[in-house]
């Protein structure tokens, strides 16, 4: 009986200690792969980097028509949510029929097929380092309002809203001088709208700062 109640007492023991290791070295090891740890919420491309405006800039800015550049950006976002839609709609009804004529094919695929109209069904915007100036010149008038460089300058949320949310895609005051005073920065010529190459330097002033 002893010498029962001795093994019992080492094998409680010797199971104990490798606990005992076993929570230490969980607690003590290192991250080896920290390089791998992303923040996702990073944005994919720096806002821009404006400066001091000159005289003309800033009288440029100082005449901006707040409520018009609101509005505008209203009508742009709602015209760029009704595409969003239409996209999603028209992918769908691809996929749905590319599902239908190809049931007889191997299910790898109709597995490959589905997955490439779901990745192509453009119910969102872009990310803003695909925002090109062609898609930010909403009336394809060769140049850029306040309004339409504000969908790309700034850190708002470019998607509408959820339907039960009552935020609406509008900016608000201090984001519009946000906007005005980059914009009138990088407007050279002074005529109040950006170039497809002022954009470009709006765009590059995140990029090397």
């Amino acid at each position: 009986m002893k010498r029962i109640l001795t093994m019992t007492t080492l094998v409680s023991a010797a199971a104990f200690g490798l606990a005992a290791c076993d929570s230490e070295d969980v607690e003590n090891t290192p991250v080896d792969d920290i390089d791998e740890i992303v923040d996702n919420d990073v944005d994919d491309e720096p806002y821009p980097l404006g400066g001091d405006l000159n005289e003309d800039q800033q009288a440029n800015y100082d005449a901006m028509d707040s409520q018009a550049v609101s509005d505008e950006y209203d009508r742009n976002m709602a015209d760029m949510q009704s595409e969003m839609e239409s996209n999603g709609a028209m992918s769908d009804g691809e996929m749905g029929g590319a599902s239908m004529s190809d049931e007889n094919s191997a299910g790898n695929s109709d597995d490959a097929g589905a997955e490439s109209a779901m990745n192509g069904s453009g119910s969102s915007m872009p990310a803003r380092s695909e925002m090109t100036f062609s898609y930010l010149d909403r009336n394809d008038d060769g140049q850029l309002s306040v309004a339409e460089y504000a969908i790309w300058a700034l850190p708002t949320d470019p998607n509408p809203p959820e339907p039960n949310d009552a935020r609406g895609p509008h900016l608000t005051q201090d984001e519009i001088n946000e906007a005005g005073q980059t914009f009138f920065y990088f407007d050279d010529d002074g005529d109040s709208y950006l170039s497809q190459d002022e954009f470009q330097d709006a765009r590059n002033s995140g990029r090397v700062a």
